[in-house]
């Protein structure tokens, strides 16, 4: 079972307003995804460096650690699942696990592309384009721009 997590699915757009009223919630939740992910990650580097040594152990001490470490993993897998479910239900999608990155469907010049975020920043202040990663993020220069998706409380 692998952590899921959808970027391009039919979602709901969103204003860069807000995305910023989302925040205090989201950001709640990727503290939570960040922390599951580096244990899945653990967890997997534990079972991987245990599954290819080839000391044999006929206790069977080694299989039974395995089947534990293999039940903690999918026990991960399915919290953070449901912690990236939470995500999506708020119209947003998870981007990197390890840093917590957030993308927030929205509209730029009349075509879909992501505001997007990330644990320390005090509010979205990044967009980039459906094929682009965070790395290549554009800062939005104005709060008020016009080329965004707006509503009636952004204009003020």
């Amino acid at each position: 079972m692998r952590p899921r997590s959808s970027t391009k699915g039919q979602s709901r757009l969103v204003t860069i307003g807000e995305a910023n009223l989302m925040l205090p919630l989201v950001e709640k939740v990727v503290i939570d995804i960040v922390k599951v992910w580096d244990g899945i990650i653990q967890k997997r580097t534990e079972l991987e460096c245990l599954e290819k040594n080839p000391i044999r152990d006929t206790s069977g001490d080694r299989q039974q650690d395995a089947q534990d470490l293999k039940q903690e993993l999918n026990m991960l897998i399915d919290h953070i699942n449901g912690y990236i479910r939470e995500i999506e239900e708020l119209g947003c999608f998870v981007q990197e696990f390890k840093r917590g990155v957030i993308n927030f469907p929205t509209l730029y010049v009349g075509r879909k592309v992501f505001l997007c975020w990330r644990p320390g920043d005090e509010e979205v202040r990044y967009w980039h384009e459906l094929d682009e990663s965070f790395t290549e993020r554009t800062p939005i220069r104005d709060f008020r721009d016009f080329f965004f998706q707006r509503t009636d409380k952004d204009a003020n």
